[in-house]
């Protein structure tokens, strides 16, 4: 497929303006390998009139082997049309308006082609970021608005054929990621572009092109300009998709990390505490591929937890708080005021939930009492609905610290024991010892004085 690829492109290539058709019997898409859902999206507009396709990530998946996460579609309807042929679509999205066909178990989305607006329909930040822009176009505007030249494929079910702009097929042999356009001017346009070039890096295992690289040292200061919440979002693609491990290495490599978690690079930092920080992460991100390749569910407050757990020490460390022996209540405070304030301060980066905050205090505090393990509270502890997630907080705390491993084996032991041997484990801890209360002595009561003598 490669050498008749490469013949194609010579001939009539994307460069000459002529966009390069595979046809069916020349790569290894097919009808079969859809979902029956995006399948009837894609023939009911096509039964309508409409021009439409299989556009994005699907096509390249497919052309890889691997099966697509979603399905996206592209037409040249427009999203009220789009509306009236489905009864189970809705319209979303403000600078982008996108239609979602929702099935039991799956959405299908739909955008209409756009094009590069004129001046008068875009709106744009003094550092080039793009605000608004949403004017309505054909296919070949539509291939000129995507990011990477692998995500510009086009599949026409109807004739079983890929439709080729950019060269990406060339690119997606050769294994090598591409922006569409400069580099410079779409990161402007968009920072967040430098995110997905990063996950796709990271999950492609493809290195970045030449000039897709070389351009984001340049521009990634401009993601101080993107909202929090849209980081917070961006963030949760790039460490749940199973590749966290080298999203990570990725995003330090780049010095993108300082943009998503200012403080968790500061800590990487750290004279005394780098390497330590440096392993803890790389052993939750571990952890966090192997949940995602078991298809086990992830808490997106976990590693909230642990990439600001160093950035806490540190905190605590200035205040000269205990972080070895049994904890104190002085201790306790401490650490809830001290997780108080990295979370307000890396609020401003990423915009956490009030649900994924209190998480994160909770595992956070959790540690003390865990550590302690005080008789009367062992089994109240097992109850808390964190506990699960501040028992593997505190393993992962013992992968890196051999003082806490034996506490950790302990709660191990303990969760894995039968009703008896628990009483057994826990009556073997130190009893809590009890400070009886001096009676408080009160001042003896005066007599009460005699009442006067009112004279008539």
């Amino acid at each position: 497929m490669l050498s008749f690829i490469k013949k194609i492109f010579i001939k009539n290539g994307p460069s000459n303006g002529i966009p390069t058709i595979i046809p069916a019997s020349e790569h290894s898409i097919s009808r079969s390998l859809i979902s029956r859902n995006c399948l009837g999206v894609l023939d009911t507009l096509a039964n309508a009139g409409f021009e439409v396709y299989l556009v994005g990530g699907s096509v390249r998946d497919l052309l890889l082997g691997r099966e697509p996460k979603d399905f996206d579609v592209a037409t040249n309807a427009k999203p009220e049309e789009i509306y009236r042929l489905f009864r189970n679509c809705r319209l979303i999205g403000k600078r982008f308006r996108l239609a979602h066909i929702y099935f039991k178990h799956e959405i299908i989305e739909v955008a209409t082609f756009r094009k590069q607006g004129k001046k008068d329909h875009q709106s744009k930040g003094h550092n080039g970021l793009l605000k608004r822009d949403n004017v309505y176009g054909t296919l070949k505007d539509d291939v000129w608005r995507r990011d990477f030249t692998l995500n510009a494929l086009y599949y026409d079910a109807k004739s079983n054929s890929i439709i080729d702009h950019t060269n990406g097929l060339l690119d997606l042999q050769q294994g090598i990621i591409r922006i569409i356009g400069d580099a410079e001017t779409r990161y402007k346009e968009d920072p967040v572009r430098i995110l997905r070039a990063i996950r796709f890096h990271a999950k492609l295992g493809m290195p970045l092109e030449e000039k897709t690289a070389k351009a984001i040292p340049k521009t990634h200061m401009l993601l101080a300009a993107i909202a929090p919440a849209r980081l917070l979002d961006e963030t949760h693609k790039l460490f749940n998709s199973g590749n966290a491990v080298a999203t990570f290495a990725a995003l330090r490599h780049y010095a993108v990390l300082q943009h998503l978690y200012p403080l968790t690079e500061e800590a990487l930092s750290h004279p005394s505490l780098h390497a330590t920080a440096d392993t803890f992460i790389l052993r939750a991100l571990q952890n966090t591929d192997a949940r995602v390749a078991q298809n086990k569910p992830l808490n997106p407050a976990f590693l909230v937890s642990v990439f600001l757990w160093y950035p806490l020490q540190i905190i605590l460390e200035k205040e000269h708080s205990n972080k070895t022996g049994t904890p104190n209540h002085s201790d306790f405070t401490k650490l809830e005021h001290a997780a108080g304030r990295i979370l307000r301060q890396a609020k401003q980066h990423l915009a956490f939930t009030q649900v994924i905050t209190q998480t994160v205090i909770d595992i956070w505090l959790l540690q003390f009492q865990l550590i302690g393990r005080r008789q009367l509270q062992i089994y109240h502890l097992a109850q808390q609905p964190r506990f699960r997630a501040a028992y593997d907080f505190l393993c992962l705390r013992a992968e890196v610290d051999d003082s806490l491993k034996p506490i950790a084996d302990w709660w191990t032991e303990w969760q894995e024991a039968d009703d008896a041997a628990r009483e057994q484990m826990i009556n073997t801890l130190p009893k809590p010892k009890f400070t009886r209360n001096k009676k408080r002595r009160y001042p003896k009561k005066c007599p009460p004085a005699d009442k006067p003598t009112i004279k008539e």
